[in-house]
């Protein structure tokens, strides 16, 4: 019995050999099905300095972002899925052969896949959506399907599914001073317009101050309450018709910003850029939440100049000629600011850098102003900056637009869109942490004096003419994927 048992226990010590080994007498030590896995993903057809974010994901919520040709290892058995955008580079695009792919990644294998990339060139057009007359400004409030359009005569217009409404949202054209350079110059929504209904119109009246009121809108959404109007702030301007700045946004941060002009003359003679004494030639910061009568708007207490003496709590940034147009995106507050004779200039800040001295008058862009030297210690020039050129060859006045963040061309994500009064040209430029690279003239034919851009809800974005025309900014040729 002993021995019978003993024999069984063998017999079935060597059966276990031999399924171990396949029964096949192959004596390899192949691993169990339980390891991990690797996958190797290649990057092919981009050239050397463009880089693309490729995703991988996969199974227990799995997710890796590459930009390079990486092997994955230690990856869990199961289906991954390779996700990759088109990028630009310049005016080029490189589009993925695929832009999603699966792969199948067994326990203890290994797994390969490649995502190739080709170039196409990537041309923009305009195409016109509106014709209104002295129109300045257009925007839309967040999520909403409609794009209002400034007239600098004091009227705010709808267009909707590409039909202009026939009453005006909002008409004070009666308290609106167009002299020299004023008018109604742009409005803003408040974050919560949804629900409060509040938005902010910037204009200069029949004292050439410069204005900033509280509306909100009526039970009927496509028009203002007319008889709603809160002033927020009035600042004196009175000594010349230009340089009234133009814009009031509100920052990420839920603040109302406002960028004034020096007070106009040649030169800024009344020396507002360097003075903190006034709020002319300054980027302004208020808190308007809460606006009332007897509070019109509150100083941020993370302002820079809050209860020093001899310093309006108000300023944000200073040393500005003329900033007509600013935009605020996630990589920071791009401000286009008017030159004197020379040099047109963008600036550039991160959306907590407050107190930054942008240098004029002692300052025109990188160049000393009226004098041969000057002293740039406590100043922060430009960004970007080009030149007038013979005869106003690349343009005379900066016209700053937006960061495309729209998905309809999606390749454009992170490039500031920019224009000039005289130039009537359409360009753009991407922002790095050491500076802006990828200046691009996308050669828009015949657009005329460019006198702003826009946004919609989208984050579409359109350019406006002095003749009138609204154009959206379109693709004509792309990647066919």
């Amino acid at each position: 019995m002993l021995i019978d048992r003993a024999r069984l226990i063998l017999l079935s010590f060597a059966f276990s050999l031999l399924a171990a080994c396949g029964g096949s007498g192959d004596d390899r030590d192949d691993p169990p099905p339980t390891g991990t896995a690797t996958l190797a993903v290649t990057l092919a057809g981009l050239p050397a300095g463009v880089t693309s974010t490729v995703k991988v994901a996969g199974p227990s919520g799995f997710t890796r972002d590459i930009t390079q040709t990486t092997t994955l290892t230690g990856l869990a058995a199961g289906n991954y899925t390779v996700s990759a955008p088109s990028v630009l580079s310049g005016a080029t695009a490189y589009s993925p052969a695929l832009s999603e792919q699966t792969v199948a990644v067994a326990a203890g294998a290994s797994a390969s896949v490649t995502v190739s990339y080709s170039a196409v060139a990537l041309a923009l057009a305009l195409r016109e959506v509106a014709n209104v007359e002295n129109a300045v400004f257009v925007g839309a409030p967040e999520g909403d399907d409609r794009l209002f359009i400034v007239e600098r005569g004091g009227r705010i217009r709808i267009l909707r599914d590409g039909r202009m409404l026939t009453l005006p949202f909002l008409d004070i054209s009666g308290r609106i001073n167009m002299q020299g350079e004023g008018g109604l110059l742009s409005m803003a929504f408040h974050p919560q317009f949804s629900t409060n209904g509040q938005f902010f119109v910037y204009f200069t009246d029949f004292d050439r101050s410069i204005v900033v009121d509280r509306y909100t809108v009526s039970p009927n959404r496509d028009i203002a309450n007319a008889t709603s109007a809160l002033q927020i702030i009035s600042i004196a301007h009175s000594a010349f018709t230009n340089h009234y700045g133009g814009l009031a946004a509100f920052g990420p941060d839920g603040f109302l910003y406002l960028g004034t002009g020096d007070g106009g003359g040649a030169g800024d003679p009344q020396r507002n850029g360097q003075n903190l004494a006034s709020l002319l030639g300054k980027m302004l910061r208020l808190d308007v939440n809460n606006a009332t009568v007897t509070r019109r708007y509150v100083i941020p207490p993370s302002n820079p100049y809050i209860n020093q003496a001899g310093r309006r709590a108000e300023i944000w940034a200073s040393g500005l000629r003329n900033p007509w147009r600013f935009a605020f995106d996630t990589t920071g507050l791009y401000i286009a600011d008017a030159g004197q004779d020379r040099r047109e200039e963008i600036n550039l800040a991160t959306l907590s850098q407050a107190a930054l001295n942008y240098g004029w008058n002692l300052m025109e862009g990188t160049l000393c102003f009226g004098t041969a030297t000057c002293n740039q210690a406590a100043l922060t020039l430009p960004a970007f900056e080009y030149d007038h050129g013979t005869n106003d060859i690349n343009g005379c006045s900066i016209i700053g637009g937006y960061v495309y963040r729209g998905k309809a061309i999606p390749e454009l994500a992170g490039r500031y869109f920019y224009s000039d009064f005289c130039g009537g040209y359409l360009k753009s430029l991407q922002a790095t942490g050491t500076g802006v690279r990828e200046h691009v003239d996308w050669r828009i034919p015949d657009i005329g004096n460019v006198v702003s851009f826009g946004r919609d809800a989208d984050g579409e974005l359109y350019i406006v003419a002095s003749d009138g025309r609204v154009y959206k900014i379109i693709r004509t040729a792309a990647p066919a994927r």
